[in-house]
């Protein structure tokens, strides 16, 4: 990967990124089980997510990305004598993303990664439906944030180790999308949308889907999505959900105030000047409060280098 030098290029090389390691994982590692039997070891979703918080700071700094880790003691919903001091919404991330200039989404996500079995790990409806109350009660879209490896539904079949170019029949939610394209960014003239798509990382934000148990792929596909597909909303106006809605009917003309806050704060206080034991000192003084996520994410619009 490189800096990126649009957004576009951002959200197409994280995913691309993304179903990479999970393919190498899959294919050069493997995993002993409890019963001592060997196979081929499986990308947790936690392995993906800290790696694509990295990724966003590092080569979103361009177009001004900005990812921030939250600590345990921050996301796990600390009690202290019986009360709660911090009430978590049960996500994993949080992402304000600019999907066109001075449109924002404002997303409250659940990662859950692709098994080779064929559906996602650890679906749970239960979890689900908390994130969506957290969700609608603080005016934020819920949904899943999808983690996905070069098997079918998203490539007919096995594809090689590099130049793949496959049908991809997982996405309903972008009708332009036809294949699954393995490759950075530009790296030929196939690599960037909206026909292809790496296919790594996608979304599902219809909330009855959700409510799935155990859901494949092809069980969502109706209003399943891949993550560049955010930017689309210039392009067409496919509808995200069971009730119409589309990305353009979610955005809103302005910043979430969270995400204004985070990159305040960043800007007021350096990394170097943060006490460490003042969050443990805190807890004992504040009020009950309300944490969205285990990280947060801010990405700007910057259509600067994207094709034509």
């Amino acid at each position: 990967m490189e800096i990126a030098a649009s957004t576009a290029q951002l959200l197409w090389n994280l995913s691309y990124q993304a179903v990479l390691d999970t393919m190498q994982t899959r294919q050069f590692v493997m995993e002993r089980h409890s019963s001592l039997a060997v196979a081929p070891a499986i990308e947790h979703e936690e392995t993906t997510t800290s790696n694509l918080l990295r990724r966003i700071g590092y080569y979103g700094q361009k177009v001004g990305a900005y990812a921030a880790q939250h600590t345990r003691t921050l996301e796990g919903g600390l009690s202290k004598n019986g009360r709660q001091i911090i009430v978590p919404s049960g996500a994993d991330l949080e992402l304000a993303i600019e999907v066109s200039p001075g449109q924002w989404l404002d997303l409250l996500l659940q990662a859950k990664a692709f098994k080779p079995t064929g559906t996602y790990s650890s679906w749970s409806p239960q979890q689900n439906q908390k994130l969506i109350t957290w969700a609608n009660r603080h005016g934020r879209t819920p949904g899943m944030l999808l983690y996905n490896d070069h098997l079918p539904p998203f490539v007919t079949n096995a594809p090689p180790m590099t130049g793949a170019d496959y049908a991809c029949t997982a996405f309903g939610g972008c009708g332009s999308v036809s294949r699954a394209q393995l490759g950075k960014w530009a790296e030929t003239k196939y690599c960037f949308g909206p026909d292809a798509t790496p296919a790594g990382v996608s979304l599902c934000l219809d909330q009855a889907l959700m409510g799935n148990t155990s859901p494949a792929p092809n069980s969502i596909r109706p209003y399943h999505f891949q993550l560049e597909h955010l930017l689309h909303v210039g392009e067409h106006g496919d509808a995200i959900d069971a009730q119409g809605t589309t990305l353009r009917g979610l955005a809103r003309p302005a910043r979430p105030k969270w995400a204004t806050e985070l990159i305040e704060s960043r800007t007021a206080e350096s990394a170097d000047a943060i006490d460490v034991d003042q969050e443990a000192r805190d807890d004992d003084q504040r009020d009950s409060e309300e944490v969205a996520a285990k990280a947060s994410v801010v990405i700007p619009f910057d259509e600067t280098e994207s094709p034509g």
